[in-house]
């Protein structure tokens, strides 16, 4: 994404919550998984940092993944059956974001 390329994570980590306080994305977070179908890599990332900063800050309000109640954290990528190619894009993406990071 543009935020992505520019260094800019933290406004695109503002957009993506403040798309999902209006409602986008209402599969993100389903029952301790946290489900990127149908996300960019460069979304995706996001909201793989978001959801994984909830688990190690804690906050009042939990938006995903209480790990102490909830057990493991899940990240579904799929396997890149709609993907042009049908190559996976996510899979590679977020584990080049764990690695890198």
């Amino acid at each position: 994404s543009a935020c992505e390329l520019a260094g800019q994570s933290g406004h695109a980590r503002h957009l993506l919550e403040a798309a999902i306080s209006r409602g986008a994305f209402p599969t993100l977070w389903n029952g301790g998984m946290l489900d990127l179908h149908d996300l960019s890599a460069p979304v995706a990332r996001t909201a793989v940092r978001l959801a994984l900063d909830d688990v190690v800050q804690r906050p009042d309000e939990r938006r995903f993944h209480d790990t102490e109640k909830e057990g493991d954290f899940i990240v579904i990528t799929g396997r890149g059956k709609r993907s042009e190619g049908g190559a996976a894009v996510l899979r590679p993406a977020i584990l080049a974001m764990f690695r890198d990071e």
